[in-house]
This record gives structure tokens, sequence and C-alpha cells, in this order.
């Protein structure tokens, strides 16, 4: 059975947001003074009662109805919500109790008698009982008994929660887990909401020509080869100098958040406008997440379209210069696309799917320790502090990112260059070939009686305990926990 579908209309500032975010009980919409902040439709999945007995539904924010909007997108929101109140179970049609019935308000409720689908008028911003008698004003909108609310003062949820699954199906089973979350970041008009779109096979976004169309960071299900996946829109990212207004920074905000929720980021490109300093900080701060990300150069065709016609060098040339742009991420796969026609998108999403797996993969501490034993033998660790660094063994303590605790003599003894050629040598000789890996350096406590406190070869089997380890193992989680 498909999931039931909620979804939330009125005219502009009734609270819908505001009132999104109560329901599904954590803050997805942004909510802003400003009259037409939501464009596209925002949605999550809201659980009712407890695993025996939990009920599901999909909620939906929408725009507001009869906005005008300061990018002149007004057409494109109606669009959107005309399709969210066409695909509805259930509509929440959101009124103001303070403002009172307003002459927008029956306009909505002449659009929603044309619909077949069941209505409840939700009368928002009632924050005391004394504004509930204000409940006749509304009777004229045909819609019978009103549920009061006031996401405030966070009244009476429980009873419009009640009202909603009366009007929903009493069967409603939990949707299998998504395979993979891919967050899809980068400047505005890199074809970001073309690529959801072309994902979902349906106009889930809203395409324009225009910056900073996308203003949440939007979760959108489709499935691939019968898996379901969720992608997630993000604003386009400005540089902060060319930040507006609160709605620009809350939509920075809400992408670097859904690079930390992702399993894998994709950070789109236009090959049209080269490397910018926002595309360097945004994998910067992928990078400081450990995510799993690809660079993806959207719009290729349009480069095809080069008078000396498609070739691969002109492909290595632009792949060179993408690399050394990002020299830290040198590990990063390429991808070139064409989201509009979904050229090579497919692909691309196996490639998320084969990182994802990368990064949930773990190697045993025998293999780990000859691959590091090899890397010290060929390239040992320089004097520092007229100190002789020593490496006594390591062990992978958990994964997604695959996370590598090194037990030497001192770590301050090993400096950034032998760290990364560290990292570099498991990343040729283990199952992490294209994703970033956590490295820790741990000194060996001599309390253990190691091999290490009897000053023998760092790398003697001796030094691997399997209980010791354990030991050492579970007080660096701790640690990492606290």
């Amino acid at each position: 059975m498909a999931l039931p579908r909620v979804v939330i209309v009125g005219r502009p500032n009734v609270g819908k947001s505001s009132l999104f975010n109560w329901l599904a009980g954590r803050r997805i919409a942004i909510v802003d003074a400003m009259a037409g902040v939501t464009r596209d439709r925002v949605s999550a999945l809201v659980q009712i009662g407890d695993e025996a007995d939990a009920r599901f539904f999909e909620l939906v924010d929408t725009g507001g109805i009869g906005v005008v909007d300061r990018d002149e997108l007004s057409r494109e929101i109606e669009q959107q919500i005309e399709l969210a109140m066409h695909e509805a179970d259930l509509i929440l049609f959101v009124v103001d109790a303070r403002e009172g019935l307003m002459p927008l308000d029956e306009d909505v409720a002449h659009r929603l008698r044309y619909l077949n689908r069941p209505v409840v008028l939700v009368i928002n911003k009632a924050d005391t009982p004394e504004l509930e008698t204000t409940a006749h004003n509304f009777h004229k909108l045909g819609r019978g008994t009103p549920v009061f609310v006031s996401v405030h003062q966070k009244r009476n949820k429980d009873e419009l929660l009640r009202v909603i699954l009366e009007r929903l199906p009493a069967a409603t089973e939990k949707p299998a887990e998504a395979v993979m979350k891919v967050a899809v970041v980068g400047r505005p008009n890199t074809g970001k909401s073309t690529f959801i779109n072309t994902l979902a096979r349906a106009e889930r976004m809203i395409v324009s020509e225009i910056p900073g169309t996308t203003r949440d960071s939007v979760d959108v299900r489709f499935e691939l080869d019968g898996l379901p996946f969720i992608a997630i829109d993000t604003a386009g990212v400005r540089r902060k100098a060319k930040i507006r207004d609160d709605l620009d920074f809350f939509s920075m905000h809400r992408a670097e958040r859904s690079i930390r929720r992702a399993d894998v980021v994709f950070l789109f490109l236009d090959p049209n406008q080269g490397v910018a300093r926002v595309d360097k900080q945004l994998a910067d701060y992928i990078a400081q997440h450990y995510k799993p990300c690809v660079f993806v150069i959207n719009k290729w065709d349009t480069i095809l379209a080069h008078p000396d016609g498609p070739s691969a060098e002109l492909m290595n040339k632009y792949a060179t210069s993408v690399q050394h742009a990002f020299r830290t991420m040198a590990y990063a796969p390429l991808a070139f696309i064409t989201a509009k026609t979904g050229k090579n998108v497919k692909a691309l999403i196996n490639l998320g799917q084969a990182m994802f797996k990368q990064a949930r993969k773990r190697v045993g501490t025998g293999v780990l320790n000859r691959v590091l034993r090899e890397a010290v033998q060929a390239h040992p660790p320089p004097m520092r502090e007229n100190r002789s660094p020593k490496i006594y063994y390591a062990a992978q303590i958990d994964v997604a990112p695959p996370t590598m605790v090194i037990f030497v003599n001192s770590p301050s003894l090993f400096d950034a260059p032998y760290q990364r050629y560290l990292l570099n040598v498991f990343r040729e000789q283990l199952p992490f070939r294209d994703i970033p890996i956590k490295l820790y350096l741990r000194a060996r406590s001599q309390a253990s009686g190691s091999g290490a406190a009897r000053g023998s070869d760092p790398f003697d089997p001796q030094d691997l305990p399997s209980v010791g380890l354990d030991a050492e193992v579970n007080d660096l989680l701790s640690e990492l926990e606290e």
C-alpha cells in the first residue's frame, strides 16, 4: 500500500511551515516572517504511536497560495501546489486565528471545493482559548468543525493528529528504509534540481535560470533497479559576501546539514563557470565530515558543442584542472553527466552506491598491519625532536568512514605529510580507494605489557595480543564517544 500523503495548504504567512515542522518533530522547512519563503514541496515521514501499532504518513508542505514571488516564480510555485493537492489523500487547510477570515482564505476554499479530497480546516495561532471565539467567522468556508492549534504555544497537537488518523487508511506500513542518502550540493544554477527531477521522473523541484530558486533542503525518494534511495536537493551555496538576507543564510545552513545527513555527496560543478572559492569551501566542509564525494561535472553537453567537437582530450584536460583545484581530495572520483537528458545519471548513482559500500567495509587486523609494515619499510618516518618515531600496530575500529587507529610511541613525532602518506597507502592497498579515511594516532601504553614496552621490534607479532588490543580499542572508542 502506498504511503498516505497529507498536504498542508493555505495563503502566505498563516504558519504552514511552522505547522509542518511541529508535526514532523524537527526543523525541516525554513520559517521566516517574509511571505513566500516556501517554493518547492517539502516532505517528511511522520510516525504516530509505538512500533507495535505505529501509523505512518507523508507530510507535505507547500508554498503560499496567491503569493507574489520576488523572483517571478509565482507560476512555478502554483504548479507545485496544484500537483501536491491532486496527489493528496488528506488536505490540511490552514488559516490564521489572529487575523481572522481573509479574502484570500475564501479563494483557497473555492479552489478546494473542486477537489475530491477530504479537507480538515486547521485554525493556527490560536494561542489562547479566547481566540477560539473567532470560529464563527470561518464557518462560511464550509469545512465543518475546525481544529484550533497553536504551534507557538504547542496547543492541541494530539487533537490534530487524532483527526488526521481518522481520515487516513487504517493500515499504513512503514516504507522500506532507503538504501542510500545522497546530498546534491553546489553553487546556484549548476543543475541540481534538474538532476533531482530526472531521478524522480517528475517535476518534483522548481527549475529556473534564476539563481537561488531552491531554498529548502528537500528529500526526494526515488527507486533504481527496485531499490529505494533518497536524494537531498539543496539550495545553491553562495559566497558569504553575496548572502542577501536570512533566506540565503538558512539555505546555506541547511545545505551543510544535508551534507552531514548524507551517506554520499555529489558536488555539482558547471564546466562553463570553472571552480570558484565557494566550491572549495564546500569541498572542505565535505572533507571535514569524512563524506564520500563525487565531483559531478554537469551540463557536459554544452562543452561537447565546442567548435573542436567532443574529445577525450578535452575531458582529460578538464578533469586535470578539477583535480588540481581539489588537491586534498584527489581520491574523489569525477563524473561527467547531462542531468537534463539523463545521460550518465544512472551510472553516477551506481558509482555512489559503490562508494557507499566501500565506506562500510572492514579489513582484518592482520591485513591492515601487513600493509602498514610494508609502508613503513618502504618509507620510514623521519626523526623528529631527536627521537625515532615507532609504529607498533593498527586496527580498524569503525566504518562510514573507515576509522583506523595506529598505536605509536608518540603521536607528536608523526607530521601531517607522513600521515597523508599512510592514508594514501591505505587507499592504494585496501578497499577504500575512492573515499576518505579517518586516522587516529595513539600513544601505546607501557602498562599493557606489550613488546613496545619491552623494547622489541614494533611489528613483532607478540605486540598484537587480541585481549590487549581489544582493551586499547575499547578505551579509544570510549574517549571518542566522550
